[in-house]
């Protein structure tokens, strides 16, 4: 998982050529932190005019080989230049307007989208504690609550949730102890006690991503390695031949190639259902590339590029547009954009299409699979010490959520 540090020092190296914030677009960012949780509250929304990265005019040369660069073959290169649209008018059937006050006063925050029609809601007693897990429903725009979210120790935080038709699930830490310790639980998609699969301590507990499948939970860990256990429970178990490997969204891994951090590429591409593995094509001087089984983004000379894994399609992305993520996973086909917009800006990759969301100033959600906001809500700046954030004011009934997985192409 790509850490915020990271992140900081990709957005200053942006900001840097841009217009610069009052206090600082880095500052900003640093007062989300809280522990080593991925940010699910995006305040880098708010500098979305002031991020501004050039590309355009470049021609590219496919590569032959699997993460090392081949022969060079000039290809033409195309940027995507229709006017941008609202997310209402290009993805209306995957809009929904979910509450943010669940009936006993607690509050509803988006975690997962398990399906085209279904949202996954923690119901949380104080921020970002929760109490209870319910889903809301896109056909019925109606909300389900299914049951308790345990609270087995002092300083627990749910980290992550995963679901589908018959199962959810969801792993906690206590990260604000020192001590190296999650645990997994699952609950029946129609609701009922939640019941704890598992304890875990060492490797096995530093989960960077969880998914369910059929018949396990599934995750990987920070230094490499699928793990998985049967929801009907007994021991973890390492799947074989991941030991490098680490988990996108469930069948598919990647592995890492050398380099730092924030610049290092995925290189490999393995489908843990059947055994098939997929070398990504690489460009010399291809930096920061993650994939899917359908898409991969990276940079190319300080401009982004998309393509296929094995080097097809490849195109630059929007002018003006540069585009950031908090992990080094490509889960789905929508990615944020920060560009010269006012409005946070989507693209999504399968139809080269750009689109804004959300409000000018005003954080949202970015979570894989969702993003949401609060159209009734403004965004406040606060500035102390030369050191501003924008918190939020007004709003609190209902937010507008995309459903990533509902979307039609």
């Amino acid at each position: 998982m790509r850490s915020e540090e990271d992140l900081v020092r990709t957005l200053r190296a942006a900001a840097d050529q841009a217009k610069p914030l009052p206090g600082g677009l880095t500052e900003a960012v640093v007062a989300r932190r809280r522990g080593h949780k991925k940010a699910q509250w995006a305040r880098m929304a708010l500098a979305a005019a002031a991020v501004v990265v050039l590309a355009g005019g470049t021609a590219f040369a496919l590569s032959s080989g699997g993460g090392q660069a081949g022969p060079a073959t000039q290809v033409t290169v195309t940027s995507t230049t229709e006017p941008v649209a609202h997310v209402t008018e290009a993805w209306p059937e995957a809009i929904a307007k979910v509450p943010r006050v669940a009936s006993n006063g607690w509050k509803y925050r988006p975690v997962a989208a398990i399906g085209p029609a279904e949202i996954l809601l923690a119901a949380d007693q104080s921020f970002e504690k929760a109490g209870r897990v319910a889903v809301y429903d896109m056909a019925s725009k109606a909300t389900h609550d299914l049951g308790a979210v345990p609270d087995p120790r002092r300083g627990y935080f749910v980290q992550d949730w995963a679901g589908d038709d018959k199962h959810v699930v969801w792993y906690g830490e206590t990260p604000n102890n020192k001590d190296i310790w999650a645990d997994i639980w699952v609950m029946p998609r129609t609701g009922g006690e939640a019941r704890r699969l598992t304890e875990l301590t060492g490797d096995q507990a530093q989960i960077e991503v969880l998914n369910v499948t059929a018949d396990h939970v599934v995750w990987s860990v920070r230094k490499g390695g699928v793990y998985r256990i049967p929801l009907t429970g007994g021991e973890p178990e390492k799947i074989q031949g991941t030991d490098d490997l680490h988990l996108n969204a469930w069948p598919w891994a990647f592995a890492f190639g050398p380099g730092k951090q924030s610049e290092r590429n995925q290189t490999r591409l393995v489908n843990l259902e059947t055994g098939d593995s997929t070398d990504v094509s690489l460009l010399e001087g291809d930096e920061g590339v993650i994939c899917n089984e359908y898409k991969c983004v990276g940079t190319q000379d300080g401009g982004m590029f998309s393509q296929g894994p094995q080097g097809d399609s490849r195109n630059l992305l929007p002018e003006g547009v540069s585009l950031h993520t908090a992990e080094e996973r490509l889960q789905d086909d929508v990615i944020n954009a920060m560009g010269g917009s006012k409005l946070p800006l989507a693209y999504d990759l399968r139809t080269e299409r750009l689109v804004s969301f959300g409000k000018e100033g005003l954080g949202y959600w970015n979570l894989p699979g969702i993003l949401a906001w609060d159209d009734d809500a403004e965004g406040v700046q606060k500035c102390v010490n030369n050191s501003c954030t924008t918190e939020e004011k007004g709003g609190g009934k209902e937010l507008t959520v995309v459903n990533l997985k509902a979307i039609r192409r």
